[in-house]
């Protein structure tokens, strides 16, 4: 059987590396890639019980948390576009599960809100989440689940600006 290639580290930093080569940290990502269409999967099957799209159902999960959000706050806690939130975001409005509110503050401003109907979908959808959660996160305790939930938050913030670097990067490549 021929040995794979060696192949040159995907990272320079040390803290990711062991003992020179980077194969941990392609497992790690592969496993987070991997986890990542688990949770869209789920999301997607949540929203097919709500009867509506997986991006929908990230804007009514957030808005029903945090209610009377603009849509650039939305779009900034998905990591969307406004655009794209706006035309989600009326689409739900249209069918009565979001309501669009003046802000109070500022009558320009509109805000998201749920409402009696999309109290009563998430009422359905509350015991399909309980149970496949549970299981999604089933190997964690307190302790662990404050650790990933910080460790997230700062991926996440590590991701915006890589995506930044690496748009800078194609840019500049197309240009050479």
């Amino acid at each position: 059987m021929p040995r794979p290639r060696k192949r040159p580290p995907t990272v320079s930093r040390k803290a990711l590396l062991r003992e020179g080569s980077d194969a941990e940290f392609r497992l790690l990502i592969h496993d987070l890639i991997a986890y990542g269409h688990k949770l869209d999967a789920c999301r997607d099957a949540f929203a097919a019980i709500a009867g509506i799209s997986g991006v929908q159902y990230e804007i009514l999960m957030l808005v029903s948390r945090a209610e009377g959000l603009s849509v650039g706050e939305v779009a900034a806690r998905l990591h969307r576009s406004g655009a794209f939130i706006t035309i989600e975001a009326n689409k739900l409005a249209a069918r009565g599960i979001l309501d669009k509110v003046s802000d109070p503050a500022d009558g320009r401003r509109v805000l998201l809100q749920t409402n009696a109907r999309a109290d009563a979908l998430l009422e359905r959808l509350a015991p399909y989440q309980r149970r496949v959660n549970d299981v999604l996160f089933e190997s964690l305790d307190a302790k662990r689940f404050r650790a990933l939930r910080a460790l997230a938050g700062d991926l996440v913030a590590c991701g915006d600006r890589a995506v930044a670097l690496l748009d800078y990067m194609v840019r500049e490549a197309k240009a050479a």
